[in-house]
């Protein structure tokens, strides 16, 4: 795949399953292989850690959820992205009641692309800092 056609898939990965909650879209997309490089030691690995952050804990905790990209590079077969999450706290989060704050979740993102599927994932983010916030 071109890295134009790695960058569409990206944008509708961000949008689509991150923003918009989409885990049958998501199983479409990575590879049955898919590594998280930057995964939390005692999440599932693979696409069921994906599933299990997604639907268990952002889309489980928040509402309003938004992703916007900030800048988007590509280059041979791994696509990076800066965005920015933002939601509203509705639910309870690990053991933090529903607090109604309005968050930003900032993240850097690395994802390669293989034959047209997510094959790895590296990444940073200001997740825990976030959690604090929401106990102040």
């Amino acid at each position: 795949m071109s890295t134009e056609a790695n960058k569409s898939l990206i944008t509708r990965y961000n949008k689509e399953v991150i923003e918009g909650g989409n885990m049958e879209l998501l199983k479409e997309m990575v590879s049955p292989d898919f590594v998280n490089h930057s995964g939390v030691p005692g999440m599932p690995e693979g696409v069921d850690g994906l599933i299990y952050f997604f639907t268990g804990i952002l889309h489980g905790a928040f509402s309003d959820i938004k992703v916007e990209i900030k800048d988007m590079f590509a280059e041979d077969n791994k696509v990076a992205t800066r965005k920015e999450i933002t939601a509203i706290h509705t639910m309870e989060l690990m053991g933090i009641p529903a607090s109604q704050k309005h968050v930003i979740i900032k993240v850097i993102d690395i994802l390669a692309v293989n034959d047209g599927k997510i094959t790895d994932h590296w990444g940073e983010n200001n997740f825990f800092t976030v959690l604090q916030s929401l106990q102040a």
